[in-house]
C-alpha cells in the first residue's frame, strides 16, 4: 500500500489517514510536504521578525540604542527569527521523532509524517496569529487562544506567564493528534503513549516559556 502524505488531510481525517499510513510500504510527496513545511515556517518566522512580533523585550532595548545600533539589532532579531524558523522544525519533526522512534516500534519515517502532520496545525496557529499580533499591537503573553491572558489575573510571575501563553487551543489538538496517530501507529500501551506526548509537550512549553523569559539586555 502506497500513502501520499497529504497534511491537511491528515489534520481533519485522522483515523482513516493514521489506518493508510500503518499499512503503508512506500510513503510518497514525503519530500515535498518537507519542503513546503521548511519555507512556510521561515516564511511566517520572517514575517513576525519584521514586525518584531515575539520580540517586544528586545525592542524595548534597541529603542534606547544610537540609530546604526538600532539598525543591526533590528536586522540581527530578523534574521535571528528566519533562523527560528529553519530550527523549530528541524526540532519539532526529526529530534521529537527520533524521540518516539526509541520508545515505540514505529517506524522512523512515519514518525516524521506524524509530526510533519502536527507542524501543520502550529503554522496555522501563526497565521491566525498575525492578524491579532499585527493590527492589534498584541504579544505572546495575550494570545487569545492561549492560557496566557487568564494566568496574567492570577501569577505574578513572568516566567509562568510565558509558560501558559505556550499553552493554547491548537498545542492541546496538536498532543491529541499526535496520539491518535501514534497509539493507531504502535502497539504500546495507550497510557505509556499518553505520558511520553504529554511530558515530551511540557518540557517543551518549559523550554520556550525559557526562551522568552532570557534577559535580552545579554544579547543587545
Amino acid at each position: 500500500m502506497t500513502y501520499q502524505v497529504k497534511l491537511v488531510k491528515g489534520l481533519f481525517r485522522p483515523s482513516l489517514s493514521s489506518f493508510q499510513l500503518k499499512e503503508a510500504e512506500e510513503i510518497t510527496a514525503f519530500k515535498l510536504k518537507l519542503v513546503w513545511v521548511y519555507m512556510a515556517s521561515i516564511l511566517l518566522f520572517s514575517i513576525s521578525g519584521y514586525f518584531g512580533i515575539g520580540t517586544e523585550s528586545v525592542s524595548k532595548e534597541l529603542n534606547g540604542l544610537g540609530t546604526e545600533r538600532f539598525e543591526t539589532g533590528k536586522l540581527l532579531v530578523f534574521f535571528g527569527n528566519v533562523l527560528a524558523g529553519l530550527i523549530l522544525p528541524s526540532i519539532f519533526l526529526f529530534v521529537s521523532a527520533m524521540i518516539f522512534w526509541v520508545i515505540t516500534d514505529i517506524p522512523y519515517i512515519k514518525l516524521v509524517v506524524v509530526q510533519m502532520i502536527g507542524f501543520t496545525l502550529f503554522l496555522m496557529e501563526k497565521i491566525l496569529l498575525l492578524p491579532f499580533f499585527i493590527l492589534m499591537d498584541l504579544n505572546q503573553d495575550a494570545n487569545p487562544f492561549s492560557l496566557g491572558v487568564v494566568s496574567q489575573y492570577f501569577i505574578a510571575n513572568d516566567y509562568f506567564i510565558h509558560f501558559f501563553s505556550e499553552v493554547s487551543i491548537f498545542s492541546v489538538a496538536i498532543i491529541v493528534i499526535t496520539y491518535k496517530y501514534l497509539k493507531a501507529l504502535s502497539e504500546k500501551k495507550s497510557i505509556i503513549i499518553l505520558l511520553m506526548v504529554c511530558i515530551s509537550y511540557l518540557i517543551y512549553w518549559f523550554f520556550a516559556a525559557f526562551c522568552s523569559y532570557l534577559d535580552v539586555n545579554v544579547f543587545v
